[in-house]
C-alpha cells in the first residue's frame, strides 16, 4: 500500500482490498497515520463479517485513497444481504479516529473513544496477560514429530494427566468441556512450538475467548492448561516468585509500571470482580473502544481494558453475585436477573470513576 501511494500522480486514486485488521491493529498504525494525515481517504467499503475469500480467516475492507490533501468527509459503504455495496454513513474525517494514540479507525456511527477512561488502571496493570500453548511440534527442533491431536485425549491417564481447554470449550462463567493433555513427557511441553512457562498454569486465573464478545470464566483450583485460542489473566501478585524472560519482556514492552508496583496494585483486586467486569454489558463498549469493528480479541485488547476499582467491599458485592451466577448456571437455571444486577453495579462503578 505504501509503495502504491508513492507511485500516485496528483489526484491519482489508489484502491485495494485488504484485511479488516488494517483498521485497528498495531502493525498498521503508522500506515493509518500516513493515510489520514497526508492523503484524502474518501471511501472505505466495510466488508466486516462477510466471507469474501473462501480460505481466509479474517474479514476485509476496501480502501479508496486519493493523492491530495485530506478531505472533510469519508463515505463508508457496507455490504448488504444480497452482496451489493451501498452507502452506509457519511462520516467527518475528524471522527474516523477513535484512539489518538493507536489511530484505530471507527467505521460505525457509534461514538467510540479509546481514551474514554484515561485516569483508570488497565487490566494489564493488575494482571499478567498471555495466550496459552501452541500445541504443535516446534518447527525448528521437532518438525513433523507430532500434531496437536497426538497429545490430546478424552480420557485421563498417566500420560494425559492435565486438564486442558480451548476457546470453544468455554462460555460465560462456565467450562463446558474438558479434555486431557500429555504433560511432562519428552515432547510436551518442551517440544511445543510455544510452550509458555509452567507456572502460568498453576495460578488462579481468568480464561477469556479470542473472538466476538468476551466470554470469560474463572479457574481457581483446577489449574487448566489451555492453548493460544484462550487468553488468560493472572494477578501479578500470584506470579511474585516467578522470574523469566516472558514476564520480563511483557513488563518492558507493555507495562506502564514496574513489576513491584503492579504486584502491589493487584493485592487489592478480587478476581471474581474482574470476571464480573469482563462479562458485563459495559465490557462490550470498553472492548469496542479498543478494537474498532474487528471480531478478534487480541491480548493487547484485553491488556488495555480500563478497570474501575471500587472499594474492596463493593468488589466483594459484585464478586459474590458472580459466584451466585456460576452456581446458578451450573444447575442449568436462568441467571439473567443476576447478570442484569451485575451490569447495573458495574455501570454505576464506572460512572463514578
Amino acid at each position: 500500500m505504501e509503495c502504491s501511494l508513492g507511485l500516485l500522480g496528483s489526484d491519482g486514486i489508489f484502491s485495494m482490498i485488504v484485511p479488516y485488521p488494517l483498521t485497528n491493529q498495531e502493525y498498521a498504525k503508522k500506515l493509518r497515520k500516513i493515510v489520514t494525515e497526508e492523503y484524502d481517504i474518501f471511501e472505505i467499503a466495510d466488508l466486516n463479517g462477510t466471507k469474501i475469500f473462501e480460505n481466509a480467516e479474517v474479514s476485509n475492507c476496501i480502501t479508496f485513497i486519493r493523492n491530495r490533501k485530506p478531505g472533510l468527509n469519508l463515505r463508508i459503504t457496507h455490504i448488504q444481504d444480497d452482496k451489493s455495496i451501498k452507502e452506509f454513513i457519511l462520516k467527518p474525517i475528524a471522527q474516523l479516529m477513535q484512539d489518538e494514540k493507536k489511530y484505530v479507525w471507527n467505521l460505525t456511527d457509534e461514538i467510540r473513544d479509546g481514551n474514554r477512561y484515561p485516569h483508570l488502571n488497565v487490566l494489564g496493570d493488575l494482571c499478567y496477560i498471555s495466550v496459552g500453548l501452541v500445541v504443535n511440534a516446534d518447527e525448528k527442533t521437532a518438525k513433523g514429530e507430532f500434531k496437536k491431536e497426538d497429545l490430546i485425549s478424552i480420557h485421563k491417564d498417566k500420560i494425559h494427566c492435565r486438564e486442558y481447554v480451548e476457546a470453544k470449550d468455554i462460555e460465560k462463567y462456565k467450562i463446558r468441556r474438558v479434555r486431557y493433555l500429555e504433560w511432562n513427557t519428552t515432547r510436551c511441553p518442551d517440544k511445543l512450538r510455544r510452550p509458555t512457562f509452567r507456572a502460568l498454569y498453576d495460578c488462579p486465573k481468568l480464561l477469556l475467548n479470542s473472538m466476538g464478545t468476551i466470554n470469560g470464566t474463572i479457574d481457581i483450583a483446577n489449574h487448566f492448561l489451555h492453548n493460544h485460542s484462550i487468553t488468560c489473566a493472572v494477578l501479578w501478585k500470584d506470579l511474585k516468585t516467578v522470574k523469566n524472560k516472558s514476564i520480563s519482556s511483557c513488563v518492558k514492552k507493555y507495562c506502564r509500571f514496574n513489576r513491584e508496583k503492579m504486584e502491589a496494585l493487584s493485592n487489592n483486586v478480587d478476581l471474581y470482580y474482574l470476571l464480573g467486569v469482563l462479562n458485563s454489558s459495559k465490557a462490550v463498549s470498553l472492548l469496542s473502544d479498543l478494537r474498532g469493528g474487528a471480531m478478534n480479541i487480541y491480548p493487547e485488547h484485553i491488556r488495555n481494558i480500563p478497570i474501575a476499582l471500587p472499594s474492596q467491599h463493593e468488589q466483594k458485592v459484585v464478586g459474590d453475585l458472580v459466584r451466585e451466577i456460576i452456581e446458578t448456571k451450573s444447575r442449568g437455571e436462568d441467571f439473567s436477573s443476576l447478570q442484569r444486577h451485575v451490569d447495573a453495579l458495574i455501570e454505576d462503578i464506572y460512572f463514578r470513576g
